[in-house]
């Protein structure tokens, strides 16, 4: 593999790297980001912004939504199988990046472990926005280290001239996937209306090679060499070659929402309704049961033939999760006709989340998630060139899991948020100004409570060196709350195969974040000037760090890691360039690194922070014609060698793709005829930032194609 010298690599990703916000190609229309409460074009938002939307979203869509981002800037896939995947942006996963539907909370159980899915279907997504950096201000602690909003239009905003609506078919020949979506919209009068729908079942993972790497090392970490050759057994009894077993999965959403609208503004009501039947992977987990544990009990329907190929019935356990969820939406608008007052905002979310974790078929232990969350906002002009907003946000969680493998025990966490936007413009600068005080109270069933008090404040200076063209420095404090798990963990958790421990005495997180970055896009322009620049330098500087440090130590029989508090450094860097060219055509380069350390040594570990994305670095080009369009992408990953403590490296990788599509009318219909290779060298790719790294690498050399009707 090639090996890259991170400085070179710095320096070279600012000068040139990836796809940044919307489509290269897209219509010379401002793109305003819901992100932002004052109604900002991407283009002029300070903070890094990407905008995944239209055909682009189309392409990278995927079952999950860390495998549907995971070619963004600065976004890297923290995978668990096929049915798992979770956006790692800077190196901050879980509970630091805010996963939003439509600007409030997924409210799921993702950020609690590993193996826990979104509950977002990436195929129903109508939009992506994916802000890099603290977002807390106006998102709350969860968002220091950055938020994913997926938009989906469930809730018009405006009532349809007419009936609108695209059906989408697609197959994915990685794991056997066909899926089906299908939305609708219409209206008359002042009522609007929304439906949708997906549907998607998938085989198993095909992969190059065995699935479970084994190591060398394994000896080091463990007491007494017994127990490292039992580990090198179990890993052969589940390894599987060339597919990752027990990865199949089945889901189905479907949505409807209604609108009310007027001149002045609207109010609308959606309800969504989620099922996800997914596998984890074998060999994760080390328990066996004999051959009468289970006799004349039924294992899920799911479970596939190869699997007996490699262990007699009896053997292995296969865990699924089985999740469902209802969700409830209020969302409305008014705009008011004064000299002051611009807009009024309500936002009220409920969402009724449960999983089951299936041990070979029998409900294991049992995770479920009530929670409400409610969010005002009014924004105001005082004329004067200042333009703010005020925001109140509130929040109850009812968090449980119950079984006998529940490793953290039920909890209800509130909190209370207020904060406020201010920004200036005068000449060629313009200033953003930001504060959020933040109250957030968890109350265990057994534990004493733990209270926290939040202060966040931002600052972003802006330079508009031509229309088009600007420079940006921001600094951010933000601070955020310890969460349940990372306090009162105990116990075995077999998915992720780990036993976690909490620690109630946990201080809250605070952090102070420099940036400094250039923006120049002008598709008005002529050759070399309509090129699309886009590049950041960030520092992130985190007292207290929360993470699960690996001891070294065991329980059970597994790894024992331990959460703890922990300064800790983040660096690093994202560019892109698009040159376009003649005839349509046009070449990207991109790339984005991130370097993570600890501040203090301790004697015989390593000081990096573990699971970190690799170096990465690419070239697209492609063309878009008058029917169709075409990109080749190369994306060049080094080694991660800077794995952490008791954690192994990961190879880098050189992962190829291509991509073409074809636009069509049919009876008067548009259509879309699509098709990507995704992964043509079948380069094993194991994802650094996974837990699972060693035992599912991503899917091999595959092709996936599809039609879209437009209606």
């Amino acid at each position: 593999m090639i090996k890259f010298n991170t400085l070179a690599l710095a320096i070279a990703s600012l000068a040139a790297p990836t796809i940044y916000a919307a489509e290269y190609n897209s219509p010379l229309e401002e793109v305003n980001v819901t992100v932002s409460p004052l109604d900002k074009p991407a283009d002029a938002v300070a903070a890094p912004v990407s905008i995944l939307s239209g055909d682009a979203l189309r392409k990278s869509a995927a079952a999950t939504l860390g495998q549907t981002l995971q070619d963004q800037p600065g976004v890297a896939n923290a995978s668990f199988g096929s049915g798992v995947g979770l956006p790692v942006i800077r190196g901050q996963s879980a509970n630091r990046v805010k996963i939003l539907s439509d600007n409030l909370d997924v409210s799921d159980a993702s950020n609690t472990s590993a193996d826990h899915a979104a509950s977002i279907e990436p195929l129903l997504a109508e939009r992506i926005e994916i802000l890099r950096g603290p977002a807390a201000l106006r998102y709350g602690s969860g968002a220091v280290g950055g938020v994913v909003n997926i938009t989906d239009g469930r809730i018009p905003t405006a009532v349809p001239e007419k009936v609108e609506g695209a059906v989408e078919l697609r197959h994915n020949s990685a794991d056997n996937q066909d899926a089906s979506v299908f939305r609708f919209t219409g209206g008359a009068g002042q009522l609007a209306w929304y439906v949708d729908g997906v549907y998607r079942e998938n085989d198993n993972t095909e992969i190059p090679g065995l699935a479970i790497v084994e190591h060398g090392e394994h000896e080091e970490h463990h007491d007494h060499e017994e127990h490292a050759g039992e580990e090198g057994e179990h890993e052969e009894a589940f390894n599987t070659d060339g597919f990752v077993g027990n990865t199949n999965a089945r889901a189905h959403s479907y949505s409807g929402g209604v609108s009310w609208v007027t001149d002045s503004g609207f109010i609308g009501f959606s309800v969504n309704r989620l099922e996800n039947n997914y596998g984890i992977p074998l060999g994760t987990h080390e328990h066996h049961h004999d051959d009468e544990d289970h006799a004349g009990e039924d294992h899920d329907d799911h479970d596939h033939d190869e699997h007996e190929e490699h262990a007699e019935a009896g053997e292995i356990d296969a865990v699924r999760i089985d999740l469902v969820q209802t969700r409830y939406d209020l969302k409305g608008e008014h705009r008011f006709d004064g000299d002051y007052w611009d807009k009024l905002s309500l936002r009220i979310g409920y969402n009724d989340y449960e999983h089951v974790e299936l041990d070979a078929g029998n409900p294991g232990t049992r995770f479920t998630n009530e929670a409400w969350e409610s969010r005002v906002e009014i924004t105001h002009d005082a004329g004067n060139g200042w333009r703010g907003a005020y925001g109140l946000q509130l929040t109850d969680k009812d968090f449980a899991a119950v079984g006998g493998h529940a490793f953290i025990q039920p909890s209800r966490t509130r909190s209370a948020g207020f904060f406020t936007m201010k920004e200036r413009e005068w000449g060629n600068w313009h200033l953003d100004l930001g504060a959020r005080l933040e109250r957030v109270d968890i109350d265990p069933e057994t534990a004493s409570d733990r209270d926290y008090n939040l202060i966040g404040a931002s600052a972003t200076l802006q330079y508009f060196l031509a229309e088009h063209q600007h420079i940006s420095f921001g600094a951010t404090h933000s601070e955020r709350a310890p969460v349940a798990e990372e306090l009162f963990a105990d116990g075995a958790h077999l998915a992720e195969s780990r036993y976690l421990l909490g620690n109630n005495q946990l201080d809250k997180e605070n952090g102070v974040n420099l940036e400094l970055g250039y923006h120049h896009h002008n598709e008005a322009a002529n050759g070399w000037h309509a090129a699309r620049i886009e590049a950041s330098v960030f520092y992130n500087q985190i007292g207290d760090y929360i993470y699960a440090q690996n001891t070294g130590g065991e329980e059970e029989e597994l790894p024992v890691y331990a959460y703890a508090n922990r300064d800790a450094t983040f660096y690093g860097a994202e560019a892109s360039v698009t040159f376009p060219l003649q005839g349509g055509h046009y070449v990207t380069l991109f790339g984005d690194m991130v370097r993570a350390s600890f501040d203090d040594a301790i004697a015989g570990e390593s000081s990096d922070v573990p699971r970190m994305p690799p170096l990465r670095m690419g070239l697209a080009l492609g063309a878009e014609y008058d029917q169709w369009g075409w990109e080749w992408r190369t994306v060049q990953a080094a080694d991660q060698d800077r794995a952490g403590a008791y954690e192994e490296p990961t190879d880098g990788y050189t992962r190829m793709d291509l991509s073409a599509e074809y636009n069509l009318n049919i009876g008067g219909s548009d259509a879309v005829l699509f098709a990507s290779a995704r992964n043509l060298l079948d380069e094993e790719i194991r994802n650094s930032t996974s837990l699972l790294r060693d035992y599912a690498p991503a899917p091999g050399r595959s092709i996936e194609a599809g039609v879209r009707f437009i209606f």
